[in-house]
């Protein structure tokens, strides 16, 4: 009697215990967030990513009950910024609103880096993408995206192509255009994405790809002209710009903005912050005040979705590097 009391009390000792445990696997997830949650941004103020992280701090904070404090991690194209994301505990309250380059780009920009982006972050939503468009110069003569690649095919290197810089976005299109072409521009980089614009507002450069929001005013008073808008829809802004779907051509690799966090963090973590931020950019006021000046085109999904997106995005990205040429330092 008394070997069968001491069998059923170990097992009733067993089952209180994995009862315990599994109990607490929801407090502890519960219990998220109980400090302050800290958004890393590797872009400074009123870059895509800090537009996106203000304005859904003060949402996130009201529905989660801590603080969502938005932290500028400037420098070494992102890397920065992803090394602290990739260095931080994994539990929920260190995450990074981030532009596509750290994560698409850098593996190719970089022959080491100290993170690695498929094995180091969780990706949680992709709040959007960024609408770009090419435009040229208004006194150069091509009124389309057709008429200015026969201008450069009659006359190669005639047709000035400003850029960023080797690997900027303008650049890998222009790399594109002449490979799917058999087109020649001649590049010119500047040092920043707004000196190769003024370039092309002076006449001094005739083309350049950029954010499609930033140029609309200009193309609207007439000082430049809009040639093709990336993707498969118009951008409302340049109403009168084809979309790259409309003209034939199937690329559509574009600037976007995502949320991480540290690989390993709770998925019940992922699950509501990817719940929560969905929510609100699903809501046309939250796009109209915060995302349409920014250009970005609200996108959601579930974190596979974003998965899903990155795979594609890491293969053009590389696809296109090859077409331009550039070397990793």
């Amino acid at each position: 009697m008394r070997v069968k009391l001491h069998w059923y009390g170990l097992a009733l000792c067993f089952f209180l215990a994995l009862a315990g445990l599994v109990r607490s696997t929801p407090l502890l997830a519960q219990g998220w967030p109980n400090k302050p949650v800290r958004l890393l941004i590797p872009n400074g103020a009123g870059a895509p990513p800090d537009i996106v992280a203000r304005a859904l701090s003060q949402p996130l904070t009201q529905v989660f009950g801590q603080a969502f404090v938005v932290e500028n991690r400037v420098g070494a194209n992102g890397i920065i910024a992803m090394e602290a994301l990739a260095k931080a505990a994994p539990d929920g309250h260190v995450l990074c609103f981030t532009q596509g380059a750290p994560i698409s780009l850098n593996p190719y920009f970089y022959s080491k880096l100290p993170y690695d982006p498929q094995r180091d972050f969780s990706p949680v939503v992709n709040v959007g993408v960024i609408a770009a468009s090419i435009v040229g110069a208004a006194d150069q003569p091509a009124n389309t995206l057709r008429e200015l690649i026969e201008q450069a095919r009659s006359k190669p290197d005639s047709v000035v192509w400003a850029t960023w810089g080797s690997g900027s976005f303008s650049d890998l299109y222009r790399a594109w255009a002449e490979n799917s072409f058999g087109v020649r521009f001649r590049e010119v980089p500047y040092k920043t994405s707004e000196q190769a614009f003024n370039a092309v507002l002076r006449g001094e450069a005739h083309v350049l790809l950029n954010a499609s929001g930033m140029l609309a005013p200009h193309v609207k008073a007439g000082k430049i002209k809009a040639l093709g808008t990336i993707g498969a829809r118009r951008f409302a802004g340049l109403p009168d710009a084809p979309s790259f779907s409309e003209l034939g051509y199937d690329l559509d690799f574009r600037g976007w903005v995502g949320l991480f966090a540290p690989a390993n963090t709770p998925r019940e973590v992922i699950t509501r912050l990817n719940a929560e931020i969905n929510r609100q950019i699903a809501q046309p006021g939250f796009v109209e005040r915060f995302m349409a000046a920014a250009s970005i085109e609200p996108r959601g999904g579930s974190p596979e979705d974003f998965a899903a997106f990155l795979k594609v995005d890491r293969e053009l990205a590389g696809r296109l590097i090859r077409l331009a040429g550039v070397k990793p330092q």
